[in-house]
């Protein structure tokens, strides 16, 4: 049986633009244009000039661009530099299966849409099928956890996000490519053969972590291409990748799976309508204890240097060593670090490459914060099987008490800014506008050097009538951009 498997390639393969709804082409925009920015920022950091020489270094033909290069490669190479660049300050989007795939959904269909001369339609409708794919494998597999009658007893031996990343760039590189049914079943039993080891226990237990985290999107978003591209040219993967007693999720090490969740609703609901985009470059399960800070500063104008003590109150994700680690040593550390968070958003850092560069980590001030932050269990986010409804969650409390002036000021966020769920959360296009332009370089209000605010305003103007422009003008704008952030850099 492989009733799974081509019922999903189909609706890759056969979706077009035209059956989008106007709600997910502008959210597939937004998508597009926050994931830029996450690549943009992470240009200058240690794991983004590494991608940068790896690729330069593999040469190949000229075929896709790269952010921040200045000279174009092969679109797996591309693919593989850009999603990468895209998750390294962990600053972009996140799905509510704990998993970021938004990176490798973007670069792998923005690599084939360079090599095949696609239209600025073709690319997002590839984004929102992708998009659409990753999410389901997500939910189909389920949360990291063993559940028992409601209650969680366990954690898998095996998982990680690498799962959903490879498969939304399958997703969105089978559509971009114009596979058929055939050739989209065979690059997903090709892709999905091949994708990255689950290491999310390995991840938990470091709190050194490797640039590459719990998985590379670069990689995964190089899958994605390479199947699509294999299978066009005749290559053959397991037809049946989804289906029987040793399909994906059981070699992958999920300890069950939900078919309905799967293609419940498929395209129809479409998955990249939930979201969650990211006001600060750190680990999602953060931002609730985040939002619950920046709510009390805000409210009682706060200083950093009156608070005496900050006590996190963390879900269930979020208290292993590496969420408590108060001085985290480097970057990748650092974004996981509830201390470090907190003391950059309280010492008002923009949220962006500034949160790690070498200043601020070596700042005493930030470094003194650090010392005052504690991580606790919130009680009310305890069992986090409660949370979760069809794989996914969409709320797990998290809360900050903040001792100042004598007395403790609390608060709890049921949702994370950015979380589009509640109205109060839901990230505007104004916020998203403003995040690519830090990014970009420019601060919160958008001023800067003239010529890069200039070339930022024109990549965001560009992505938001994507659907009327070829592709060439998206990475004509952005080549420009980056060109104007190396020489005023």
């Amino acid at each position: 049986m492989t009733s799974l498997t081509q019922t999903l390639a189909d609706f890759t393969v056969k979706t077009r633009f035209e059956d989008l709804p106007r709600s997910v082409v502008h959210e597939t925009k937004r998508l597009l244009l926050d994931t830029i920015g996450c690549a943009l920022g992470a240009v200058d950091t240690p794991s983004g000039r590494i991608a940068l020489e790896y690729v330069d270094t593999l040469g190949g033909a000229p075929h896709a661009s790269v952010v921040g290069a200045a000279r174009r490669s092969s679109a797996t190479a591309a693919a593989y530099a850009n999603a990468r660049l895209a998750n390294v300050l962990d600053a972009d989007d996140t799905f509510p299966t704990s998993t970021h795939f938004g990176n490798a959904t973007v670069f792998s269909a923005l690599a084939l849409a360079e090599i095949d001369g696609r239209s600025g339609r073709d690319l997002l409708g590839a984004i929102a099928v992708g998009f659409d794919v990753g999410a389901r494998i997500g939910s189909w597999m389920g949360a990291p956890m063993q559940i028992e009658n409601g209650k969680v007893i366990g954690w898998n031996e095996l998982g990680g996000p690498a799962a959903t990343i490879a498969w939304a760039a399958i997703g969105a590189s089978a559509h971009i490519a114009r596979l058929d049914g055939g050739q989209a079943n065979h690059a997903f039993g090709i892709g999905g053969s091949n994708s990255p080891q689950p290491t999310l226990r390995k991840w938990a237990e470091s709190v050194e972590q490797p640039m590459y985290k719990y998985a590379d999107a670069g990689w995964c978003a190089e899958i994605g291409v390479s199947s699509a591209l294999l299978a066009r040219l005749g290559s053959t993967g397991f037809k049946d990748i989804l289906d029987g007693e040793n399909a994906f999720w059981k070699f992958y090490g999920s300890p069950g799976h939900d078919d309905h969740a799967l293609l419940a609703g498929l395209g129809q609901d479409w998955q990249i309508l939930n979201t969650t985009y990211k006001p600060w470059p750190c680990c999602r399960w953060i931002h609730h204890p985040l939002t619950a800070l920046a709510q009390l500063l805000d409210r009682h104008a706060l200083r950093p240097d009156e608070i005496t003590r900050v006590v996190v109150r963390a879900n269930p994700f979020a208290l292993t060593p590496i969420f408590r680690e108060q001085q985290p040593r480097d970057l990748l550390s650092a974004e996981f670090s509830h201390a470090h968070a907190l003391a950059a958003l309280a010492h008002a850092i923009p949220p962006g490459p500034r949160w790690y560069d070498a200043a601020t980590m070596s700042d005493p001030r930030i470094a003194a914060f650090r010392e005052r932050v504690t991580v606790t269990a919130e009680p009310s986010s305890s069992n986090i099987a409660e949370w979760m409804t069809g794989g996914q969650w969409r709320g797990v409390p998290g809360g900050v008490d903040i001792h100042a002036r004598g007395t403790v000021f609390s608060a709890t966020a049921d949702n994370a800014t950015g979380d589009p769920w509640t109205a109060a959360t839901r990230f505007s296009d104004a916020q998203i506008r403003s995040k690519f332009g830090v990014m970009a370089g420019l601060d919160a209000a958008g001023g800067g050097p003239e010529e890069r605010q200039r070339a930022a305003r024109e990549v965001m103007d560009v992505v938001m009538a994507l659907d009327e422009l070829p592709v060439e003008r998206l990475t004509e704008s952005l080549g420009e951009l980056c060109r104007s952030m190396r020489v005023q850099a």
